[in-house]
């Protein structure tokens, strides 16, 4: 059998134009997740000429939606939520003119239940930080007085603590609270509330420096910081759709279904091509790899796997999310999501109330996220269907009268990264041991923990430091060169 001859292309090559569109630098973008997608927009923006590649055949990478091939249902592979404090994630979200798409409370509002059903509220109300959480401190049920008084003078030394001492590194949340006066119950009850769902584990594991980023970031900034948002459609129509077709208009070439095979350098270290699966080599002046941090050591050089880059990636660890998608014959909740302390159901939200679909009152569709899901994610879908189920049973009165229709479950062994203590230390910035390739996912040092936030960052961050290495590199090359006479 004949050989293929191998292909090498230049990324993004420009149709036959002016001396100037010759001259426009050009990057390759590896991953078409939402790090990407952020990378991708920023250098188009500046007027480089971009490749973005997906091995999927849709963008979005963690980010998605999915037609489930049972139930025929659109679902989301898990309910993705945003706070007020997502300043860059909110200012794409308009840039790509996708904001409508996405709800956030003018105030922070969050139905928390205890095991008895006794409802409590974590609230803001229109005051200057911190007062503006002092009535629902003050009305919350699942703690004692004597818990809120403790929570008060906590909160205020968490005002005034600079998380960016290195010791608060080397610690836990929840012993740094515990050293603060604070109890089991108050840190079951609250501080795990706010914790959790954020950092994808439990308080007893995450450092006390990215914990004390979530109430300083994400509940004190700004009266507004811990408003809750969530998208009003599906994600691909609320986010990936929409960034698809500003991707387009900039011009950036879209390439799905092309997987990286490995990244070529030369003895300098410099990124020389890429070569994808079917043998095609492609050059570019910068390239970002916005792929997963556990996959980036499998495409790039022998060379590289000394690097103190690679050997720090090696020691991030990942957590688990668990999504469950049910609906039900006829309404069983009201409101639009809450939390249950002590159940393993943690946040429940309505879709069909977020997705504005509960008209005729009769079906419902309830999505549940399980966050730091070891005890689950495991366990074979009828299993963890019917203790979702049961549950449901025992916290929602009206779920005991109703027929339980579909159940899909989502599973995602590698949801996020984990806010351990000593892991914002392995944590790479843009930047590599290569000239230029840089390094784009929430994953990186962002100041954010694994969110989508985080994720945009990140990819303006490789964006950035691609246009500056390329333009400092260009600025030393005219200098060698000096001008000509």
């Amino acid at each position: 059998m004949a050989h293929r001859p191998v292909a090498e292309v230049t990324a993004a090559t420009p149709s036959a134009g002016t001396t100037d569109e010759i001259r426009r630098p050009s990057a390759l973008v590896l991953g078409g997740g939402l790090a990407g997608i952020a990378a991708s927009a920023r250098l188009a923006e500046a007027g480089w000429r971009v490749t973005l590649m997906e091995a999927r055949s849709t963008l979005g990478g963690r980010v998605f939606s999915f037609r489930d091939p049972r139930t025929g249902r659109v679902l989301d592979n898990g309910q993705h939520v945003i706070v007020g404090a997502c300043s860059s994630l909110l200012g794409f979200l308009d840039t790509i003119g996708a904001r409508h798409l996405w709800h956030l409370q003018p105030r922070l509002n969050v139905a928390v239940y205890d095991r008895r059903q006794r409802l409590g509220r974590l609230y803001g109300v229109g005051a200057p930080v911190p007062v503006h959480l002092l009535p629902a401190f003050l009305s919350y049920p699942h703690l004692t007085w004597l818990d809120k008084l403790k929570a008060v003078r906590c909160l205020v030394s968490i005002m005034l603590t600079r998380r960016d001492r290195p010791e608060l590194e080397d610690v836990t949340f929840y012993d740094w609270l515990l050293a603060r006066g604070q109890t089991h119950r108050l840190v079951s009850n609250l501080w795990n509330v706010l914790v959790e769902g954020t950092l994808n584990d439990n308080i007893r594991d995450v450092s006390a420096s990215m914990g004390l980023m979530i109430v300083q970031d994400g509940l004190l900034a700004r009266s507004n910081s811990a408003n809750v948002g969530y998208p009003n459609a599906p994600l691909m129509d609320a986010l990936i759709n929409p960034a698809r077709a500003y991707l387009d208009k900039l011009g950036v070439t879209v390439m799905t279904g092309i997987p990286v095979r490995c990244v070529n350098a030369g003895p300098d270290g410099a990124v020389q091509s890429i070569t994808v699966g079917d043998g095609t080599t492609m050059r570019a002046d910068a390239y970002v790899s916005a792929v997963p941090f556990w996959t980036l050591p499998n495409v790039l050089p022998e060379h590289f796997a000394a690097s103190t880059t690679l050997h720090a990636l090696s020691r991030l660890q990942t957590s688990p999310i668990v999504n469950i998608h049910l609906r039900y014959d006829r309404p069983v909740m009201e409101g639009d999501f809450c939390y249950f302390l002590d159940s393993p159901l943690q946040w429940v939200f309505n879709s069909t109330r977020i997705y504005g679909h509960d008209s005729d009152g009769t079906t419902q569709a309830l999505s549940i996220s399980v966050s730091a899901a070891w005890d689950y994610v495991d366990l074979p879908r009828s299993d963890l269907t019917r203790a979702i189920a049961d549950e449901m049973l025992r916290v929602f009165p009206k779920a005991r009268n109703a027929a339980l229709l579909e159940a899909v479950v989502v599973k995602q062994p590698n949801a996020t990264f984990r806010c351990t203590p000593g892991a914002n230390r392995f944590r790479p910035g843009p930047h590599t041991e290569s000239p230029n390739l840089f390094l784009a996912g929430e994953w990186t040092n962002t100041g954010w923990p694994s969110t989508m936030e985080s994720a945009v960052i990140s990819g303006y961050n490789a964006a950035d430091a691609a246009m500056s290495s390329i333009r400092a590199a260009s600025v030393t090359e005219d200098q060698r060169v000096g001008p000509m006479g």
